[in-house]
């Protein structure tokens, strides 16, 4: 019976606290045209929050490894089919009172098939063909790589107090009777936008 064997290491979070773009500038076209004033008009637009949310994964801090199991190749024969689904709890604590915080993945770590909206697999010899990670979250609909819109909103009461909630990472078959056995290895970022 051929097998999946599978880890998905190094989920981790980034904390966007200050976005800075420059929008507008006057630029002076000749340096002999800098006689008396030769100030350059700059502006700045941003989002700035005066405090981020410690992410815990699995009670054991920002940085954790989510072990699929062994599964037989058998189980993904038909495209879209989905295995070893392993559930994973991502706590936010210490958060700005009273918002709503939007937890979602990004593929700072590893790359993403936008078709499908999952993490691929490393490449290369003794890895699966042919096979992805799917996330989902608690009401188990998918969190697409990479968009933010599809993340689950943490909603954060007065008191600040920590919340849970649960996603799951499972297997993902790319392919009809295509995926071939051996290691699956992927990673995501962990992404939080304040609403």
């Amino acid at each position: 019976m051929s097998l999946i064997n599978a880890i998905m290491p190094g989920i981790k979070y980034f904390r966007a606290a200050l976005l800075t773009a420059m929008v507008g500038s006057q630029v002076l076209s000749t340096a002999s045209a800098c006689v008396t004033d030769c100030s350059i008009e700059v502006n700045f637009t941003g989002n700035y929050t005066d405090e981020t949310c410690n992410v815990i994964i699995d009670n054991a801090g920002n940085d954790a490894v989510i072990s699929l199991p062994q599964r037989a190749t058998r189980l993904l024969k038909q495209n879209g089919s989905e295995t070893g689904s392993t559930p994973f709890d991502i706590t936010l604590k210490d958060c700005p009172a009273s918002r709503t915080v939007s937890v979602f993945f990004n593929s700072s770590f590893s790359s993403a098939d936008t078709a499908t909206g999952n993490l691929l697999n490393t490449t290369g010899a003794n890895f699966a063909q042919h096979v992805q990670i799917r996330l989902r979250k608690e009401n188990n609909s998918q969190v697409i790589i990479d968009d933010a819109i599809t993340g689950q909103d943490y909603i954060i009461s007065s008191a600040a107090d920590p919340l849970t909630h649960r996603f799951t990472a499972s297997y993902y078959a790319n392919g009809d009777s295509t995926v071939t056995a051996g290691k699956v290895h992927a990673a995501a970022g962990v992404e939080l936008v304040y609403k």
